[in-house]
């Protein structure tokens, strides 16, 4: 199982790097005038907003986790007293 997971690691990482070396073009952003157009590379874009996700996605995961940690706690006081 780890020679599968090192042989996928390094089809990711070949993927991504013929990515980044694919698409190296600049692109300009702009966000409600924060950013005056900063010029960087088209795959920096792309992956910072790969990694945006995940941490979104990450943090609305953490709060659902400790709100349903929240609701078994209650779950086994009202377990307790029955």
């Amino acid at each position: 199982m780890t020679f599968f997971k090192v042989v996928i690691a390094a089809l990711l990482f070949f993927l991504a790097l013929t990515f980044s070396y694919q698409n190296d073009f600049p692109v300009v952003i702009r966000y409600w005038g924060i950013t005056e157009g900063t010029e960087i590379p088209f795959f920096v874009a792309i992956i910072i907003a790969f990694f945006s996700g995940i941490i979104i996605g990450g943090l609305g995961g953490l709060i659902s986790n400790f709100s349903l940690k929240r609701q078994i706690r209650k779950l086994k006081k009202q377990l307790e007293q029955l």
